[in-house]
């Protein structure tokens, strides 16, 4: 049976194969994967250019990867930036960027010479308008961030466009019927994150007393981890200011996991401004700048305490999700799609509002202070870990990619049986 060709077109800032990080890329990365081992699809990836690309395309059968030479346009984001917040006061509407249209040029010239059961746009339906002045076939936007909805600009054009919507949970879908006026909404298909849960595997006692050695904590210390991106949309104030309302921290360690965008290593304001909150604190909180996704694990096999204070509509967050799955009880703001992966049996789920900073103190100090309540969220978190295994998102997307191309599918085979009957 012939193997379904799907094109995916990334967005263009980080690369694939994800050697500079980006939880999309990571994601992508694990799909690719999964791929080569039961070998389905077969994966065609426009991505922006790496050195890593030549290896890939050597060593992966199933999976090619199409390399392209972007370039920065820093004065004209910086003007479409101001663009679009005039734009969005005057109208409360949002335009994001298109910030490589590279990519889209590339999958054009592609295209022209070879065919493919459909594409599929990873998290940027603004290119989908573009996307269809060069191609007709099935056409589907995969998201991860609420980008469609009734604030987009043409939302319902976009929208109408598409023959499906490919999305990390069900409030993104949520998000975008509320477009209004549309008539015919295509298709929903609900692909869920996963993660290679072999990476992520609870630490034995010894183990964990090791690793805290090589990162000088001490066996009675109650280690508590962030892990994600420094920007103020993560969270990492509020974490902070939160911390400085809880009693009796003096065994206390905090440590921040990242940089303040994937692997850049270069400080910002508001990385600065988190530094010297943290100096005011009477506790110490370890900043290790931007680490690899591989290293992850072994903090995280360190620590007693996994926290994730964003206060933007994660849609997922993987950073909870894989502590989860090595048994670290989770302090989770109730945000966006959260909730429909982090239970409220495994985790505490704190819901985003005035008393904010003070409740999440209040789930601090029970974690910190509370050895049978960390140790009956753990436990319950390992029970849940199967449920976002690698091999089960790739199912889902498999499944979601045939269902997609069934109906044009069933057109080739029919326009074949009736030229097989002439």
């Amino acid at each position: 049976m012939k193997k379904l060709r799907v094109m995916l077109l990334t967005y263009g800032k980080l690369p694939i194969p994800a050697v500079k990080g980006g939880a999309v890329e990571t994601l992508l990365d694990s799909l690719i994967e999964e791929n080569e081992k039961h070998q389905l699809l077969e994966l065609i990836i426009v991505s922006k250019d790496d050195v890593a690309i030549t290896v890939f395309n050597k060593t992966h059968k199933f999976s090619k990867v199409i390399a392209v030479k972007t370039r920065e346009r820093p004065l004209r984001w910086f003007m479409q930036k101001v663009l679009n917040k005039v734009r969005f006061m005057l109208t409360g509407k949002k335009k994001n960027l298109i910030p490589h249209p590279e990519i889209m040029t590339k999958a054009q010239d592609y295209l022209q010479n070879t065919a493919v059961d459909c594409l599929v746009d990873l998290n940027c339906p603004e290119r989908i308008p573009i996307i269809r002045t060069f191609y007709s076939g099935k056409l589907a936007v995969y998201l991860h961030n609420d980008y469609l909805n009734d604030q987009t600009m043409n939302g319902k054009e976009i929208l109408q466009q598409l023959d499906g919507v490919m999305s990390v949970c069900d409030f993104l879908a949520k998000q975008i019927k509320k477009i209004p006026k549309v008539k015919e909404v295509p298709p929903f298909y609900r692909v869920n994150n996963g993660i290679k849960l072999e990476d992520y595997q609870m630490a034995s006692p010894i183990e964990k007393q090791t690793l805290r050695s090589e990162l000088s904590l001490k066996k009675d210390d109650c280690v508590i981890v962030f892990s994600g991106r420094i920007t103020e949309t993560k969270g990492v104030h509020l974490l902070l200011a939160a911390l400085d309302k809880v009693k009796f921290k003096k065994n206390v360690k905090v440590l921040i996991l990242g940089g303040t965008t994937y692997s850049a290593i270069k400080k910002d304001s508001y990385f600065k401004k988190v530094m010297a909150q943290a100096e005011q604190l009477p506790i110490e909180v370890r900043f290790t700048g931007y680490i690899k996704k591989t290293e992850v694990p072994s903090y995280l096999k360190a620590a007693d305490i996994c926290a994730v204070p964003s206060i933007f509509h994660e849609t997922c967050c993987l950073s909870a999700v894989e502590a989860q799955a090595m048994g670290v009880p989770v302090i989770v703001t109730r945000i966006g799609g959260v909730p429909e992966y982090i239970s409220e049996d495994s985790a505490l789920l704190i819901d985003y509002d005035k008393n904010y900073i003070n409740n999440f103190a209040k789930g601090l100090d029970r974690l910190i202070h509370d050895d049978k309540f960390r140790k009956r969220l753990s436990d319950q978190a390992i029970k849940g870990r199967n449920r976002h295994s690698q091999k089960r998102y790739y199912e889902e997307f498999v499944r979601s990619i045939e269902q997609l191309t069934e109906t044009e599918q069933l057109k080739k085979e029919e326009s074949h049986e009736n030229i097989n009957l002439d």
